[in-house]
Order: structure tokens, then sequence, then C-alpha cells
């Protein structure tokens, strides 16, 4: 039986907690630049101080993909120990970094060893697969049939962004200037969809109680419409993510009780942080509402661990 061990870059925001549950090898980071210097989430930059940069008029945030060359070392060190590796990034429909990484382990020397997740998730949607992933090495599956399964199954999720400001979408180049002044101008709210590993604008609204009830609502009516079986046999999971700067505010712990009570019949998986990378985009204050499919029982896993 081959020894597979679990690699990941930090797209879903986890915790020492959650990758020491998940018996995680390697986390390779991905980078964001500040003013012209390269951050690391957790290594050079906490979350305060990342938000901290951004109330500075004169900041000017980006991101940057993990060179492929440190992908690369990072595998090497866990093949001396293992035989095989999961590998487990960010959407390639938010980054290059997943067909990078899929090109490079076809390589003569990760060939047959290295096993890149085309998973097309982010967040607290990749927590979900690095857990399920997790779960599977534990029942002696191999690389490739859980690849197989991640991928087959990545469709299985989805959330909907509600973002406080327009300043960071315009800054990244997502709206136009026009558009922001406008938008800044009549207080609109933009909601954003997550499917498939890419980020659609979905609505717009002119209050952020207005953007929380359509989110919840958007979850409500797509599971309904895509997921009710499996809602039934109790195998749907609601989340919350946030940029929200005070992890102990009152606000961030109203809001997941409203969510909960908003979705009664679920059980709840995470109400993590967005990870920094994507808070570059969507500034301070974004809440965002999701779900996902958990066909293995990764819930149930977790609280054994």
């Amino acid at each position: 039986m081959k020894k597979v061990g679990l690699v990941i870059d930090n797209s879903a925001a986890m915790s020492s907690e959650d990758i020491a549950k998940a018996n995680v090898q390697k986390i390779v980071p991905i980078s964001f630049v500040i003013n012209n210097e390269e951050y690391f989430e957790n290594e050079n930059m906490t979350y305060q101080d990342f938000f901290n940069f951004l109330k500075r008029k004169d900041v000017t945030v980006s991101t940057s993909q993990p060179s492929i060359e440190m992908v690369k070392d990072a595998w090497r060190e866990i093949l001396k120990s293992y035989d095989e590796i999961v590998y487990i990034l960010l959407s390639s429909g938010l980054s290059e970094a997943c067909n990078s990484a899929l090109n490079a382990s076809h390589l003569p020397e990760f060939e047959g060893r290295v096993f890149v997740v085309n998973n097309q998730r982010v967040s607290y949607m990749n927590k979900m697969a690095m857990y399920e992933a997790s779960q599977m090495i534990k029942q002696k599956k191999s690389a490739s049939q859980i690849k197989a399964y991640l991928e087959e199954h990545r469709g299985e999720c989805g959330a909907y962004i509600a973002v406080d400001t327009l300043k960071y979408l315009k800054k990244g180049g997502r709206i136009t200037p026009a558009a922001a002044a406008i938008g800044t101008l009549l207080n609109i709210k933009p909601i954003l969809a997550v499917h498939g590993g890419k980020l659609d604008a979905y609505a717009k609204v002119m209050s952020m109680k207005q953007a929380k009830n359509k989110c919840m609502a958007a979850v409500k009516r797509e599971i309904e419409e895509r997921f009710s079986e499996e809602a039934k046999q109790g195998k749907v999971c609601i989340s919350i993510a946030h940029t929200v700067e005070d992890l102990s505010s009152p606000e961030l712990a109203a809001f997941i009780e409203e969510v909960k009570a908003y979705f009664p019949e679920y059980k709840f998986f995470v109400g993590d942080p967005l990870p920094l990378f994507v808070a570059c985009h969507t500034g301070p204050n974004a809440l965002a509402v999701g779900y996902a499919v958990d066909r293995l029982g990764v819930l149930d896993y977790m609280k054994k661990q």
C-alpha cells in the first residue's frame, strides 16, 4: 500500500488546528503584494496587520501566484517520505497556479507520484475538499482515486459574497473607475457569485442588510434546485466566510446566528475569514454565505480528529 501525503496551498484559510486535524504535510503559500512588497499570510503578515494597511490612503494591493519552483521544492521534500502526493490548491478559474502545477506534475520526476486536483474551489469549499482528501487517505485510497473523486464532485458547492465597498474591485480592475464612482455615490453593494471556481457579478443592492438577505435566499434556492435529494439525506451543510477585521465582533457573531436561523434544517460547517489574497479584491467587511454537499461525512470526521 502506497503512502499518500497531502499538500495544499492556503486558499482555504486553514487554521493551525485545521491543518493538524487534516494531517497536512505541507502548505505552499499564496502571496500578495502591498506597495510592491511581497507578503505571506500568517508568515510575515497577520490578519489584523493586513486590514491596518488597507486603511491607508496610499496603499496598493495585488495578488501573486506561488512560483512553480517553490511548488516543486515542496513536492520534492514530501516525496522523500511519501510515495504519492495529493496537491489541492486554488481554483483554476481564479489563478494560473493550477495549470502550472498540472504541467509540472507531468515532469519525469513527478509523473505518477504527484496528483494535482483541479478542484475549482476556494475558501471553505476547498477546506471541505481538503478534509475529504484527508479522510480518504486514512481509508487507504490512492492519490489517483482521491483526485478522481474530488474532481467528479467539485461542482457540488457555491457561495455568494456581499461586498461592502467598490474600492478594491476597482483597484483590482474588476470594475471601471466610473462604475465604482457611481456605485459609491449611490452606496451600492455588489453581490458576487462563486461557482466552478469563477467569480461573477450576481446582483446589486442598496444596503448590506439587503445584500445578506439576497445571499441567503440565493443559496436556499440553489440547494432546492440542485441538491434537494442530498438535502433530504442531511448531506448539505451551510457556511459563512468574511473579511471582518475584528474576529470577536458582536456583528460577526450575529451574522453567523442569522445564517444558522435562516437554514435550521442544514448543518453548519464553518465561519471562516476569507484568505487575505481574496480580501485584496473584496476589501474589508465582505460577507459570504455558501453551501457544500458533504457526501463523505466530513463534519463527523472533523469532530473525531
